[in-house]
């Protein structure tokens, strides 16, 4: 039952991203919605569903966007990485877990975009790619976390009454 919501909706924010988000600028960057999703269903609903939301993702990105096709895939799986600092107890509430989480995965996320367009043969400023790009989506995704991860919060108390019984 837990992915026939999850994979629909990934897909839907896939679309979404590639399609209407490019005309949506926050600080310069523009928002990552299905690294926000996939940290804040981490986050709420557990590592392991996530496990099998972030490949159809990253397969999902990789056919819309015009990236090279495995390249969402790979600045995708340091997601499986971070989400694992949950278990450490690092972070106690799951709220600041998700907005921590955010940060460092929108910077690995766009370090690796860089890293791999760079082994492709893209000429890149370095510098200017830092300041203009990797920090402010992590900062535009990180204003974002919020609401997304409230809504998979509210979506997920059905399944929390349950284990509360």
């Amino acid at each position: 039952m837990r992915y026939y919501i999850g994979v629909p909706l990934v897909i839907f924010l896939a679309l979404v991203q590639t399609a209407s988000l490019p005309l949506f600028s926050l600080f310069g960057a523009h928002p990552n919605l299905v690294l926000i999703f996939l940290v804040s269903w981490a986050t709420v609903r557990g590592e392991t569903e996530a496990m099998v939301l972030i490949p159809v993702a990253a397969v999902a990105l990789g056919l819309l966007d015009s990236q090279p096709l495995g390249l969402h895939l790979l600045a995708l799986a340091p997601l499986a990485l971070l989400s694992g600092g949950r278990q450490a107890g690092f972070i106690q509430a799951d709220y600041l877990m998700a907005l921590a989480l955010v940060f460092a995965a929108t910077l690995a996320y766009e370090g690796i975009f860089l890293v791999i367009l760079r082994l492709t043969g893209e000429s890149l400023n370095w510098w200017g790619n830092l300041s203009q790009v990797v920090i402010p989506a992590a900062i535009a995704n990180t204003l974002l976390t919020l609401p997304v991860y409230w809504l998979v919060w509210l979506g997920s108390a059905d399944r929390r009454r349950r284990e509360a019984l």
